[in-house]
C-alpha cells in the first residue's frame, strides 16, 4: 500500500520522540515513517490497520512497529463526538534504528533488541503479563527525563526482546521499498474504502481518486498491495462485519447489509472463507 509519510519531528533535548496524546480522536492517518514506534493506546477504541492486518482495538494494547510498516488507528464513532468524556490517550514512542549509533546495537547486552527491532517488520503485540508490565512503565516514562528516561526506554525494549509474549501481526508483510517516497495517490483511497465500508464501490471514481484510468488503476493498485481491488475491498468489509458481530446484537442479514455485502449468501461464503468459521459460530466465540 501506499499511505502517507509522516514526518516524526527531532527533539533537541533527547535522542527519540515521546508523546502522551490526549486527544477527541486519533488524527494521524493512514501513513508509514522510517522510525521504530512503540504504541500504547491506553483508552480508545475502533479498527487498526497494520501492513495487511485489519483487526479491531481497545484501551490497553501495545504494539511495536518496524520501519515503514503502514499503520492507521480509525476510532470508533462515538471519539470524534465533542461530548463524549472518554478522549483518545495514547503514550507513543518514536526512535530511529541507529538512534544509538550503530556500534551500539553490535555490543552483547543489545543483541536481543536489535533482533526485536527487526522481528517489528511485521508489526508485533504485547501479550500479558508482560503487557500489563510494560504498560506501567510507559506510564512512568514519560514522567522520566535525561539519562533515567533513556535507560528506562532501553529497558523496556531490552524486557519485550525477552519475552515469549510477543506475537506478530501481519506475518509476511514485507515494506514497499518505494515507500521512502511521499505518495497520496493510494493514501486518498484507501481513506475514502476506510471511510464508507459499507457502500458501493465504484471502480471509475476510484480510479478517479488515484488520477488513473481504471485498467491502469487496476494493475497499479494491485502491484502495491498485492490484492486486487475487490479483495481489499472483500477483506475490510469482513473486518467491519468481526466488530459488529462482536459489538452488536444485530441478525447476520442485517449485519452483511451494513457491511456492504449484498447477498448474505455470498457474505457467509466469503466470511468462512476468510475466518474459518461462519458469521454465526464467530459470534459465539466471542
Amino acid at each position: 500500500m501506499r499511505p502517507d509519510r509522516l514526518l516524526v519531528p527531532q527533539q533537541p533535548h533527547r535522542s527519540f520522540d515521546l508523546r502522551h496524546e490526549c486527544l477527541p480522536y486519533f488524527t494521524n492517518p493512514w501513513h508509514f515513517h522510517p522510525e521504530i514506534e512503540l504504541n500504547y493506546v491506553v483508552s480508545s477504541a475502533g479498527m487498526r490497520f497494520i501492513g495487511h492486518n485489519i483487526e479491531r482495538f481497545s484501551g490497553g494494547e501495545i504494539i511495536l512497529l518496524g520501519s515503514n510498516l503502514p499503520h492507521y488507528w480509525k476510532n470508533d464513532a462515538v471519539y470524534p463526538d465533542a461530548e463524549n468524556e472518554r478522549p483518545a490517550e495514547a503514550i507513543v514512542v518514536r526512535f530511529t534504528p541507529n538512534f544509538a549509533g550503530e556500534p551500539f546495537w553490535e555490543l552483547p547486552e543489545t543483541k536481543p533488541i536489535q533482533r526485536l527491532l527487526n522481528r517489528a517488520g511485521v508489526g508485533l503485540q504485547l501479550r500479558d503479563p508482560l503487557r500489563a508490565s510494560i504498560a506501567e512503565q510507559l506510564q512512568e516514562l514519560v514522567e522520566k527525563d535525561g539519562l533515567a528516561q533513556l535507560t528506562a526506554l532501553l529497558h523496556i525494549l531490552d524486557q519485550v526482546a525477552r519475552s515469549e509474549a510477543v506475537v506478530p501481526i501481519s506475518p509476511g508483510y514485507v515494506p514497499n521499498p518505494q515507500l521512502t517516497r511521499q505518495s497520496e495517490r493510494l493514501s486518498r483511497v484507501v481513506g475514502h474504502l476506510m471511510q464508507r465500508v459499507e457502500a458501493p464501490v465504484s471502480l471509475p471514481e476510484i480510479a478517479e481518486l488515484a488520477n488513473m484510468n481504471p485498467a491502469a488503476f487496476c494493475r497499479y493498485f494491485k502491484s502495491q498491495t498485492g490484492q486486487t481491488l475487490t479483495q481489499f475491498v472483500t477483506d475490510l468489509r469482513i473486518r467491519y462485519a468481526c466488530d459488529l458481530l462482536t459489538r452488536t446484537e444485530g441478525s447476520i442479514t442485517l449485519i452483511s447489509e451494513q457491511a456492504g455485502f449484498e447477498n448474505v449468501s455470498y457474505f457467509v461464503q466469503a466470511f468462512r472463507k476468510k475466518q474459518g468459521v461462519t458469521p454465526a459460530r464467530f459470534r459465539q466465540r466471542f
